[in-house]
């Protein structure tokens, strides 16, 4: 009953959203699954199926307004806990005229995401507002920013809970040969409950029960460059760089499953990525995606299952390599609704100064969207 009740809630936003379709409202479901060969990115390499059910509405009660609502549920068959409901809704403003060279969007955004029991440690509550402003100097050169405040919420747990205030500056310059180019800067103050920790020498670290909100800050910059290859190609490159601005001696708790860990974004270094998008005839899209990180991550304390309320400290640089290719093929029914069904594959390799966190994964998926 458990494992059926999500997916009755969805047939039923199915149901009711089919007949209440009218203008201004573009909806859409989405129904897939896929197998994931290493869950928890990590060396033990804990793999399994997966079933997963979406649906997404917009609501654009006038030009300058959007409302938006999503909800998705993956279920797993064998790690059933691990199996997880998000959702979120979100609306944007614009006031200003479309005709205005300049441009002003306010945000607000409330996310949620709560798995089974065994993982419900990992249950979050968040939400982020804010706004984005752009400039239009020249039909080829516009200056960008955006601002935002946000908190996140682990809602059974006594640590990780933090808030953010983000900051951004660029400029998306249009250069003749239609090769386009990004360049933005980041700031981000981040602030974190966590235990107090105490050095206890040789390397380890007693962590006592009371909470110490530690602040950080995060300065990055991003270069994007794209550009079609021909009429039915394009590409786009980018290079990242971030820089933690926090204390040597931070330290901090690490869950053990890391990709939900609310720590998991303390590193510093670079990244590389690109991706070449083809249209085939007969409205088939490929997209391949290739992305390198060198991240250098801040101390972690771990427990010691020798010495029970002991901790370890370790540090951690990763060296990771992800490949991903999507195969899709969206087909227009006749009355005006589009099916897009899609397949996409996946190659991760992470190389860990923690062999805790040297893994491979293989993934494969297939999903089936429905315009409503």
């Amino acid at each position: 009953m458990k494992r059926l009740l999500p997916i009755v809630l969805f047939v039923a936003l199915l149901l009711a959203a089919v007949p209440g379709i009218q203008a201004g409202v573009v909806a859409e479901a989405i129904a897939g699954g896929g197998y994931q060969e290493n869950l928890f990115n990590d060396s033990s390499s804990i793999g399994d199926k997966y079933a997963s059910f979406g649906t997404n509405v917009k609501y654009y009660p006038s030009s300058s307004v959007q409302l938006a609502g999503a909800a998705q549920y993956n279920a797993y068959a064998t790690y059933g806990d691990l199996s997880n409901l998000a959702a979120e809704a979100s609306a944007t403003v614009i006031p200003t005229p479309a005709s205005s060279a300049l441009t002003l969007a306010l945000r607000g955004r409330l996310a949620l995401r709560k798995f089974g029991a065994g993982y419900q440690l990992y249950d979050q509550l968040g939400s982020t507002a804010g706004a984005n402003l752009s400039y239009r100097l020249t039909s080829r050169l516009h200056l960008q920013s955006s601002t935002s405040y946000g908190w996140s919420s682990y809602t059974n747990a006594d640590y990780g809970s933090s808030r953010n205030i983000d900051a951004s500056a660029g400029i998306h310059a249009t250069l003749p040969g239609a090769n386009a180019v990004a360049v933005r800067f980041d700031f981000a103050r981040q602030t974190f409950d966590q235990p107090k920790s105490t050095e206890e020498g040789n390397g380890h670290v007693h962590l006592a029960d009371e909470k110490n909100a530690e602040t950080f800050d995060v300065t990055g910059l991003l270069v994007r460059f794209s550009r079609p290859l021909s009429a039915r190609t394009g590409i786009n490159l980018s290079y990242g760089q971030r820089q933690l601005h926090v204390d040597n001696d931070l330290t901090v708790l690490s869950y053990t499953i890391d990709y939900l860990s609310p720590w998991a974004d303390l590193w510093e270094g670079i990244s590389l990525s690109g991706t070449i998008k083809h249209f085939f005839p007969g409205q088939w899209i490929t997209e391949f995606s290739a992305a390198y990180f060198d991240k250098d991550f801040v101390d972690v304390a771990e427990p010691d299952d020798d010495t029970g309320d002991t901790y370890w400290q370790d540090s951690r640089r990763d060296k990771l390599t992800a490949l991903s290719l999507t195969v899709s093929k969206p087909v227009t029914m006749s009355n005006s609704r589009t099916i897009t069904p899609s397949l996409s594959l996946g190659y991760r390799n992470n190389q860990s100064s923690s062999a805790f966190f040297n893994y491979e994964d293989v993934r494969g998926s297939f999903s089936v969207k429905f315009t409503l």
